[in-house]
């Protein structure tokens, strides 16, 4: 018994060094290779902005991880980078994840024909298209109220995403309008005032752009036009340049 017991002992204090140096090295793995702050000895490095970039440039910068997403944008040309997260310029850990979300180009599509369905469904079916939709009611009493009547542009036109499609929906009540005001280069406060004073309602999203942060730099109906009381009136507002695009 007493020699059996002499060698295994060495054996085991041989796999307890061995199980040691396993451990170290994975632990040292996780550190190495870990996103969290607190689990990396990674180095610090300056987050560039990469909006404006092509994907090619952008991932070209070997110090970042990249999660890549791919959308259709009537703003930014194809393969060029629409917005990033983090947002730069910012202090990050060497090898940290950057998601980037970069633009398809411009969709290409025919309008479909959406004549005597539902508000509801016709929106469904026009989201697909990556177009700006209005619905416009309109007094016809040859048809249920809550219907669409027809679409501008009519179907089987081409369309690009981005554009503005109007859906002219049934109703047989009166319709009371208010004045759409201009608001391209106002600030977003006075725009505000300007849309509650109208009766309409107010849309706002924020875009990366080189007008000062808070400046109204489009809106998708013009001045002047009469649309129902609380309809929706979409404006684009300035947030500046290397920010982060957000809906409000």
């Amino acid at each position: 018994m007493k020699k059996i017991k002499i060698r295994i002992l060495p054996i085991a204090a041989v796999m307890a060094v061995i199980s040691v140096i396993a451990s170290v090295a994975m632990i040292y793995n996780i550190l190495e290779k870990s996103n969290n702050p607190l689990l990396t000895n990674q180095p610090d490095v300056i987050l560039p902005n990469f909006v404006g970039q092509t994907e090619a440039q952008a991932t070209a910068d070997e110090q970042f991880r990249y999660e890549i997403e791919y959308t259709y944008s009537d703003e930014y040309e194809k393969d060029v980078v629409i917005s990033q997260k983090p947002k730069a310029p910012r202090s990050v850990k060497q090898h940290s994840t950057v998601k980037l979300k970069v633009s398809k180009g411009i969709m290409i599509s025919e309008m479909p024909d959406v004549k005597m369905v539902s508000r509801a469904l016709a929106e469904e079916t026009l989201d697909k298209l990556g177009v700006h939709i209005y619905f416009q009611k309109e007094v016809n009493t040859d048809m249920p109220a809550g219907l669409v009547i027809r679409t501008e542009p009519e179907a089987g036109t081409l369309v690009n995403s981005g554009d503005m499609v109007t859906v002219y929906i049934s109703t047989s009540e009166k319709i009371k309008n208010g004045e759409v005001p201009n608001l391209i280069g106002t600030d977003i406060v006075e725009a505000r005032k300007a849309v509650v004073k109208s009766r309409l309602k107010l849309n706002v999203v924020n875009v990366q752009h080189s007008e000062p942060a808070g400046t109204v730099i489009w809106q998708n109906h013009g001045a002047g036009a009469q649309l129902p009381i609380g309809t929706p009136l979409e404006i684009h507002v300035s947030v500046g340049e290397g920010e982060e695009e957000d809906d409000d």
